[in-house]
């Protein structure tokens, strides 16, 4: 039988209406560390998408870019199913 105030392996069968002692609490260090480790986290999390916001900008311009190539060439070659304006 565990000691009182000590929790019980797994498995082992508790007596009738006794109840499970709560665990203990994070002590500071570890809880400090936590929120050192999720700070950190974070952080890099945001220099990630920092770096890559100006690689999306720059496939967008080159996808406007190329969508302006093609209508450019339609109209040159005379695709049909864009009548010529006018």
């Amino acid at each position: 039988m565990p000691r009182p105030g000590r929790l019980a392996p797994p498995g082992t069968p508790r007596p009738a209406g006794a109840r499970q002692p709560e665990p203990a609490l994070i002590s500071p260090a570890v809880a400090a560390r936590v929120r050192q480790l999720a700070a950190q986290t974070e952080h890099r999390r945001a220099i990630a998408e920092f770096r890559a916001r100006p690689v999306a900008d720059q496939q967008a311009r080159v996808n406007a870019l190329l969508l302006e190539a093609i209508a450019a060439l339609a109209d040159l070659l005379g695709v049909p199913g864009n009548p010529p304006p006018g």
